[in-house]
């Protein structure tokens, strides 16, 4: 469905917004080396990071504030 580039980022993705996002795995580091630049990189983390902090705090606020 999606090139191998876009689903290492897919797959990164979603090992940082899971909970036990402390230690990626090998495998998938050696495979987004594979794809991406340093720089390209530091953007995908940064972008994933910004949108799972986005979630996060959106659905704190729904459970604290409600839905108005």
């Amino acid at each position: 469905m999606f090139d191998a580039p876009t689903s290492s980022a897919l797959e990164l993705a979603d090992e940082m917004a899971g909970k036990d996002s402390h230690e990626l795995d090998p495998l998938l580091i050696a495979d987004l080396r594979l794809h991406f630049s340093e720089q390209e990189l530091g953007e995908i983390i940064l972008l994933c990071g910004q949108a799972n902090l986005n979630n996060r705090a959106g659905n704190a606020a729904k459970q604290l504030l409600g839905e108005q």
